[in-house]
């Protein structure tokens, strides 16, 4: 006989699951780098996509639809650097594709860093073709929910 809490675990994983499925498309981008022996390399805060604002925990990553965005980010700042700097990033996304982005500076203590796409993989589990599917079915929002 199972618990209640497992009962209501299962129920809450099974849930999930469903709602990952009606999202389309699983394409992410996240904030860490995955490189984490570079010290050139700054983790990026997503401060809003397409205009809308982001309050997720700066290490989540965010599901994002295919197709260019506008992206508004801001480096964590370098060891010597007095405070951050934000900046407007044109991006495309592919279906079905996690970015793990970062920001690149030359020494700690600039301020200016220039974006880079520190690895790309694909979603395992992901159909780029369904998923590309689904979100022409679904009202244009810019932000897979």
């Amino acid at each position: 006989m199972r618990s209640l809490v497992t009962l209501s675990l299962e129920i809450a994983v099974a849930g999930a699951a469903l709602a990952g499925c009606a999202s389309a498309p699983l394409s992410f981008i996240e904030g860490d780098p995955w490189t984490r022996t570079d010290r050139t390399l700054y983790h990026v805060h997503v401060v809003s996509i397409d205009g809308g604002i982001r309050f997720e925990a700066p290490s989540h990553a965010i599901n994002i639809e295919p197709g260019r965005h506008d992206l508004v980010l801001e480096a964590a700042p370098g060891r010597s650097a007095r405070g951050s700097l934000q900046k407007h990033v044109p991006f495309d996304v592919a279906p079905c594709t996690r970015y793990f982005l970062g920001a690149h500076r030359d020494s700690p203590m600039d301020a200016d860093w220039l974006l880079v796409v520190d690895r790309q993989e694909p979603v395992s589990g992901c159909n780029a073709d369904e998923e590309m599917k689904k979100a022409q079915a679904a009202p244009a929002s810019g932000v897979a929910t």
